[in-house]
């Protein structure tokens, strides 16, 4: 199965959340650049600036990033996930080699935003990265900063 057979099916709405999970290719670990890994977070940024997401928690490890997004846009998932991909390559003046497309879950009114975030923050440490989230600098969650502060 192709992975456009694979996305034929997919649907984005606008104030719908998602956690997105996006690959660089062959997981080349191209975030262990402090540079890349913030020109990457300043493109997240822009996608708010934009007005395309509302991004509330996120982790940018070594060879791929984490995101709870939710959608303010039209344009639907795959255009700001692209979105991402061409501006954080631009604010690294680089071309990161980037997966061809994504992972993304859509969030149940039922699922509880707080684990998801955890979880996505907490990734360095199960990865064995660090010890403590405190001690890794490339993650911001709207849910839980006086927690791991």
């Amino acid at each position: 199965m192709s992975y456009k057979d694979a996305t034929v099916h997919r649907y984005s709405a606008v104030g719908q959340e998602y956690l997105v999970t996006l690959c660089t290719q062959s997981r080349t670990p191209k975030f262990e650049n402090f540079s890349v890994a913030r020109a990457t977070i300043g493109a997240m940024r822009h996608l708010e600036v934009q007005k395309l997401a509302t991004i509330t928690a996120w982790v940018v490890m070594p060879d791929h990033l984490h995101l709870l997004l939710s959608l303010t846009c039209e344009k639907g998932l795959g255009h700001v996930v692209a979105r991402l991909k061409i501006h954080s390559s631009r604010n690294a003046g680089m071309q990161i080699p980037w997966q061809k497309g994504f992972h993304e879950r859509t969030l149940r009114s039922s699922d509880d935003r707080r684990d998801i975030a955890r979880y996505i923050i907490l990734n360095p440490v199960r990865a064995g990265l660090v010890r403590s989230i405190r001690y890794y600098p490339h993650w911001d969650s709207v849910y839980l900063d006086s927690e791991y502060q």
